[in-house]
């Protein structure tokens, strides 16, 4: 089965829809951005609606888990945290009690970006404790299409996170169509990372190079944008696994 990222597929905020660019917790208003939210995307769900604290749920779409998160309602740069307590406490029971192969974070921004490591911090402790493989990140937010696999967070595998920004943003208009397997012995997620090929809006054509591996020769690049931006890298449910 496939998905096409950045589509109605899932829907959270990013800067502006919540607020200002960067915005925080403290940010005015938030109420009447999360009132016209739900009148605009019809989601699964909205946090806690009983208490209004943001857009964050979880579906399944087959045996894949996808676990949507709030990374502004609650963020917090004193603490170098975006998803805050209680939305931590529901994401760490998603995790505990899903049923699905691959579990795909979704978050608005990097899980990896060290000004904010108190996150990917709690997640790995609900991993470890609880031995859970299978957990991939996708995030958005750079304008651009990146893959990362790192280690981090004593998390026995590699954190793993695709990132698909931008579609509306710049003219390579990015994106990505991830394809899943689960009905092999060791199921996958292909990833096609794609960009228009030109500037020209009247004959737009999109790119994805089958051969170039985002994991492998495209990290000699460098800041080769139009390179990254059409790589192919398949993820092995193997490679998020370290528990038995």
């Amino acid at each position: 089965a496939d998905y096409i990222s950045h589509t109605p597929m899932y829907a959270t905020w990013n800067d502006h829809e919540y607020g200002s660019n960067n915005s925080n917790k403290d940010q005015k208003g938030k109420l009447n951005s999360l009132r016209a939210w739900e009148s605009l995307w019809p989601n699964p769900g909205y946090g806690d609606s009983d208490t209004d604290d943001g857009v964050y749920y979880s579906y399944y779409w087959g045996d894949v888990h996808f676990i949507v998160t709030d990374d502004h309602w609650y963020r917090d740069p004193s603490k170098g945290n975006r998803l805050g307590k209680k939305q931590t406490e529901w994401l760490s029971n998603e995790l505990v009690n899903s049923r699905g192969t691959f579990k795909v974070i979704v978050i608005g921004s990097d899980i990896l970006d060290k000004k904010w490591r108190s996150d990917l911090n709690n997640i790995g402790d609900v991993v470890k404790e609880n031995r859970i493989n299978g957990i991939i990140f996708h995030a958005g937010d750079i304008h651009k299409n990146e893959f990362k696999r790192r280690r981090a967070s004593g998390i026995r595998y590699p954190v793993t996170q695709i990132t698909s920004s931008g579609i509306a943003k710049v003219w390579r208009r990015p994106f990505a169509h991830i394809r899943v397997d689960t009905t092999i012995a060791d199921p996958t997620m292909t990833v096609h990372f794609y960009r228009a090929a030109s500037k020209d809006d009247d004959e737009t054509l999109w790119q994805n190079d089958p051969n170039l591996v985002c994991g492998g020769e495209v990290k000699k690049l460098g800041e080769d944008r139009d390179r990254e931006h059409t790589c192919t890298e398949t993820i092995r449910l193997s490679d998020l696994t370290a528990y038995k």
